[in-house]
């Protein structure tokens, strides 16, 4: 298998890294394309990988094509690459907002898979959403979810549910980091220094985060099982239960959502 890159941004440099550090691709067999010069020496230096400035080049020795470049790009960039993509082609685009139905449109002989990865491909525990095109086979959905699992957790969804997969997962890491600057912010009142306050609530989450998905236990179980009654924890849960902090998120969720319905329509 061959993969090739059209553009070579932060998320296209997570995902080659994490095929090559998970052993999943050679370097020889990935190439990678984009018009900055300073760039290209900067993978190739990086990664040992195959550099080109033009995109032909990415398409004709590639079997599976990342379309990895701005969605504002695609207009100008999709026309250029159509005549070379054909059915022999795999192309998974992560550009945020642009449908299947847009790049079957533009690249009409490809099978086409749509995918929503966020920020911590880059250090191989992404949350990756993807959707089939309609001229995808089967044997192509084991392929992509092995591409996707070197870079973290995948799950194929409806195209329909996307809005909400960018409010959740893909707005979702800036979310989170929201809540435990706040926490941070409430320990450093209560004595603790920024720095070890941030240590405490970075450990705290990643620690409860693989709890919740290693063991499988609910949300609702694990706060059970911390918050003995009349206990520490019990009490600032009062709190909590108390504010309006669950209707909030709810109304950031669907802000985020909303304006994905109205970036991609």
């Amino acid at each position: 298998m061959r993969i090739g890159f059209i553009g070579t941004g932060k998320m296209a440099e997570a995902i080659l890294a994490s095929l090559i550090e998970s052993g999943l691709q050679a370097p020889a067999d990935i190439c990678a394309g984009d018009i900055r010069e300073s760039r290209r020496r900067q993978v190739k230096r990086r990664y040992a990988v195959r550099v080109t400035a033009c995109n032909d080049v990415v398409v004709k020795s590639s079997d599976v094509l990342f379309l990895s470049i701005k969605p504002q790009d695609m207009d100008a960039a999709l026309p250029l690459l159509a005549p070379g993509v054909t059915r022999k082609h795999l192309v998974l685009s992560i550009a945020a907002g642009k449908t299947l139905a847009y790049l079957e449109k533009m690249l009409p002989q490809a099978r086409v898979v749509r995918v929503m990865p966020n920020l911590a491909a880059s250090v191989g525990e992404a949350m990756s959403a993807y959707c089939m095109g309609s001229l995808v086979r089967a044997a192509d959905r084991k392929r992509v979810a092995r591409l996707l699992s070197a870079f973290g957790t995948s799950i194929e969804l409806k195209e329909s549910l996307f809005d909400a997969v960018t409010a959740l997962s893909g707005s979702g890491p800036a979310f989170f980091a929201y809540v435990l600057d706040a926490l941070v912010a409430a320990g450093i009142q209560e004595g603790l220094s920024r720095k070890d306050a941030l240590v405490l609530a970075e450990q705290t989450m990643f620690g409860t985060a693989r709890v919740l998905r290693d063991t499988q236990v609910t949300p609702a179980k694990l706060i059970a099982s911390v918050a003995s009654p009349k206990g520490t924890t019990a009490q600032g849960l009062a709190v909590l239960d108390a504010s309006d902090i669950r209707e909030v998120l709810g109304r950031a969720i669907a802000a985020t959502a909303r304006r994905s319905r109205e970036l991609s329509g």
